[in-house]
């Protein structure tokens, strides 16, 4: 399948857009993910596996806790994509964002 189409497709769901612009704020751990999204571990992971498999995102394992973090473009699209999610937002993202930064400040994010 053309690289192109797999980059679209999997930014076809607005649960990996978010999930995307969420990481262009920092790598997160997938709990983290999980608070912020407030959606079942099973199903953020899954859409992880479509983010890495379409190359768009790399994970790194530290112990039990397994974070990601944007993958480094490997296309013209790719880094437009990149550039798109690390200065784009809207309201949804913006309250992602919020989120994520309200459970640091309360200590209720997960600690890896």
């Amino acid at each position: 399948m053309d690289a192109d189409l797999i980059l679209f497709k999997a930014c076809s769901d607005s649960t990996r857009l978010r999930i995307l612009f969420l990481l262009a704020a920092r790598e997160l751990c997938v709990c983290e993910l999980v608070d912020v999204l407030q959606m079942p571990q099973g199903k953020i992971s899954r859409h992880l596996a479509v983010l890495k498999s379409a190359g768009l995102v790399r994970d790194r394992r530290d112990a039990t806790w397994v974070y990601y973090s944007l993958a480094a473009a490997a296309s013209s699209l790719h880094a437009q994509l990149l550039d798109y999610v690390k200065k784009e937002a809207s309201a949804i993202v913006d309250s992602d964002r919020t989120r994520l930064e309200q459970l640091e400040a309360q200590g209720q994010i997960c600690a890896g």
